[in-house]
Parts: structure tokens; C-alpha cells; sequence
């Protein structure tokens, strides 16, 4: 479980840590980050994302990397039951053979539909 560094914000530390991952190595704008998170589930602005950049950037890049393991092509499915804006939603997240989130999304029903179009969108993208 990825440690809360702080509890005052209304996001999962799991989304604050993907949206400064994504302004960080993918070189993102804060709109885009916004953008990105939106086709996820996540309503979020800009202005915030800055704001996580300026408050967690030096915690998300100083944060020891994990060894390289052996790359395999399976994908490892997490599904989480999350508070955001004071709802409970459904996060579904998927890693690879290294651990690294390669897709997330929020989810405010759990069903089998939406199951299924987040595991055709990950293995389409893997």
C-alpha cells in the first residue's frame, strides 16, 4: 500500500502520485495531466495539478526506484474501493511485470461492463 504523505487532500495518494509521474517523465503540460486524468475518471484541474507538482514533485522523483526485475508480459489487475469529492468510486489499476501503473481508472459503478472495457483498454494499449 503506497504511504498517504498527507491526509488533507481529497485525492488517493495513488492519483496525486500518477499525475506527478506523468508531468514528470512524460514532459505534460498541467492541462494535459488534467486532461489525461479526466479520460480516467478523475475530475481534476489544472490549478491542482500544479499545485501536487509544486507540494510533491521532490517526494515522487526522490522516491527510490525498485530494481529492474524481468520484464514479462503479463499485466497484474488491482481493484480498490476509494474515497474522491466525499463518493466512494472504484479504482481499477493494472501494473506490469515491474510494478509500474501503466493504466488506472475511477469508476463510480462496479459492474461487469466497466470491468471489462477497462481490461479491453489496458491489453489494447499492452
Amino acid at each position: 500500500m503506497a504511504e498517504r504523505i498527507d491526509k488533507q487532500h481529497r485525492y488517493p495518494w495513488e492519483v496525486i502520485e500518477l499525475a506527478v509521474i506523468w508531468y514528470q517523465r512524460d514532459n505534460l503540460t498541467y492541462r494535459a495531466v488534467s486532461d489525461k486524468l479526466m479520460q480516467h475518471g478523475v475530475e481534476v484541474s489544472h490549478k491542482t495539478v500544479f499545485e501536487w507538482v509544486q507540494k510533491f514533485g521532490d517526494v515522487v522523483s526522490s522516491k527510490p526506484k525498485r530494481t529492474q526485475k524481468p520484464r514479462t508480459s503479463a499485466l497484474n489487475i488491482e481493484e480498490s474501493y476509494v474515497k474522491v469529492n466525499g463518493e466512494w468510486k472504484y479504482m481499477y489499476r493494472t501494473t506490469d511485470g515491474r510494478g509500474n501503473i501503466v493504466n488506472a481508472v475511477v469508476r463510480s459503478r462496479r459492474n461487469l461492463a466497466s470491468a471489462k472495457s477497462f481490461l479491453k483498454r489496458a491489453s489494447d494499449e499492452n
